[in-house]
């Protein structure tokens, strides 16, 4: 952010140096009608001609600075809003895959509409207003000292109530935003897991209970909210009776001023002119503490994600190596890991394993023993705590992030597809893929006939995560997905597990011919479904358990001989 400022300060600095010239001109228009004045009461002929001209110059020097000052304000603080918005987008797709998951999605959201709403705010509401104060205090205050230094002194003298009562509001004030941002948040999650889970919601009857669970903490954010209302009007209620009190004692100092011969009566009326214009400048100053503090809450906020370490870009391998079968695709040697979140429970302990080039390889174990976390640390997602992992016989510290990413394939049973047309959603699989290959990778995923048959073809708006697609049908454009991407290795995270008898055939054809020549991986929820792997890992307490062929492990009489045979008495 402060880079931003930094970025286009060139246009702050033309806001200071416009708003300076816009003051000093009425500073300049002042004096000459206060001359004027004086030259009336002593009896001598004024000739108002001569006066015109040098008004009319500087009336349009003011406009035009007034008019810039408008246009570098306005663009300097679209320009930082701007960059903002794009450093923050672009920082935010390259932290850590953890990030996301230590943080809700209610407070994301919040921060990268609300926050930022806020941020805009203080960059084009108030910045530009406390400097154009501090600009014309300065300036107004400079004539004032000219004129009679005493006046000035009587000002400053009355304000160091307006400030200490002014931080006392403010902090208040900000602790209150503290508290109303993270309600915000809260509704945010409520109404977002509403939406997304309103079939489950009305299948269970759940309206009341959610209702209730939103109406909760939107009572406690307007209550929040008519707290920070209630000192607002207090601040303000401070704010115009402080202010009247200086006005009430200058008005007084500079008449005792005149009556003493110290100032002239022009000089006077210029003073209570110019009052307000250095009276207003310190009030809004000192109670602009109040907006700064609100708006810091959202500033620290967003600053709090630009403070994020951002995922490392990897090693210097950043192509896919020729592919070698005499090589491993993948080995690891005492992985270990855990979540942040949950040191004291270590997820992979000590876990070691090859997957051999070209082959089929499956994980089979019971539910939460670590198989999906194993896909996770495949990609790169979380960064393993110990051990050794090769990617293609090359530690992955050497690969490049992008590098090594582009090695896999996913074909998960949770597709998501993104609000866009089909087209969109398969040519993701790679960057500028023509019709023709877009067209051929759905042929070959079993989904181009039903394309076509839609009105709009591979035009047709899938929408938000693919809803008016069947689970079928979403699983088969991720399978085309894969299909375009073509990387040496493919993960299956059981892709046939929740579609009818007609699609998982579908599926299963397209899954053997995006299959072959590649390394396939398979997290196994149905043990049916792996019989015919090379080689089958049984994965229990964060360690490898048992390792071998179907027809070995079923003879062990082990874990994976139990879970087969529980899975046979199911189906029969």
């Amino acid at each position: 952010m402060v880079k931003a400022g930094l970025r286009n300060s060139y246009l702050l600095v033309l806001f200071l140096l416009f708003s300076y010239a816009m003051n000093k001109a009425v500073i300049m228009g002042n004096e000459i009608i206060a001359k004027v004045i004086d030259t009336m009461l002593s009896g001598q002929q004024v000739v108002f001609s001569a006066y015109m001209l040098p008004l009319l110059w500087i009336a349009a020097i003011g406009t035009a600075a007034a008019y810039f000052v408008s246009i570098s304000g306005s663009h300097y603080s679209a320009a930082v809003q701007r960059d903002v918005r794009e450093s923050l987008g672009a920082h935010l797709m390259k932290l850590p895959f953890s990030y996301f998951d230590q943080k809700g999605t209610g407070s994301i959201i919040t921060r990268l509409i609300s926050d930022i709403s806020e941020m805009g705010r203080f960059f084009s509401e108030i910045l530009p207003q406390l400097l154009t104060d501090i600009v014309v205090l300065a300036v107004s205050t400079g004539y004032v000292v000219r004129m009679d230094a005493n006046l000035i002194l009587v000002l400053f003298v009355s304000y160091p109530i307006m400030l200490i009562a002014a931080n006392m509001l403010s902090k208040k004030l900000a602790e209150l935003t503290r508290k109303l941002r993270t309600h915000m948040d809260t509704r945010t999650s409520l109404a977002y897991d509403a939406v997304q889970g309103i079939v489950v919601g009305r299948s269970y009857n759940l309206y009341e209970p959610q209702k209730k669970k939103i109406y909760e903490v939107i009572d406690k954010m307007v209550e929040q909210g008519c707290r920070s209302t209630r000192i607002s009007s207090l601040s303000w209620v401070v704010k115009i009776t402080l202010t009247n009190i200086p006005v009430i004692i200058c008005y007084l100092f500079a008449l005792r001023e005149t009556m003493q011969s110290r100032i002239t009566v022009g000089e006077m009326l210029a003073f209570t002119v110019i009052l307000d214009r250095v009276l207003n400048p310190i009030g809004n100053i000192v109670f602009c503490l109040n907006d700064i503090r609100e708006t810091g809450v959202s500033i620290k906020r967003i600053q709090e994600i630009f403070s994020q370490p951002e995922e490392g870009t990897g090693g210097g391998i950043r192509r896919i190596p020729a592919s070698d079968r005499a090589v491993p695709a993948i080995e690891w040697r005492d992985v270990d890991f855990h979540y942040d979140s949950a040191k004291e429970h270590q997820v992979l302990n000590r876990m070691s394993f090859t997957i051999e080039t070209g082959e089929q390889t499956a994980f089979a174990g019971g539910s939460g023993e670590g198989k999906t976390t194993i896909f996770k640390l495949f990609c790169g997602f979380y960064q393993r705590q110990g051990g050794q992992y090769l990617l293609f016989g090359h530690p992955f510290e050497e690969w490049s992030l992008e590098a090594a990413r582009s090695c896999f394939s996913e074909v998960s049973q949770n597709v998501f597809l993104f609000p866009g047309t089909i087209r969109q959603n398969v040519a993701c699989g790679k960057e500028n893929a023509s019709d023709e290959e877009v067209m051929e990778a759905c042929k070959n995923a079993n989904i181009h006939d039903f394309i076509m048959s839609l009105p709009q073809g591979y035009d047709t708006p899938v929408g938000e995560r693919g809803v008016k697609l069947s689970g079928g049908q979403r699983q088969r454009v991720s399978i085309a997905r894969a299909f375009l991407k073509d990387a040496p290795i493919l993960l299956l995270d059981e892709p046939t597990a929740s579609v009818d008898v007609e699609s998982e055939q579908k599926i299963q054809e397209a899954i053997e011919r995006v299959s072959a020549g590649r390394t396939v991986i398979v997290i196994a929820h149905r043990l049916s479904t792996i019989q015919n792997s090379k080689r089958i890992y049984v994965v229990s307490g964060g360690r490898i358990a048992e390792a071998g062929t179907h027809q070995e492990l079923s003879e062990k009489q082990g874990i994976y001989a139990e879970m087969y045979g529980k899975e046979l008495t199911v189906n029969v």
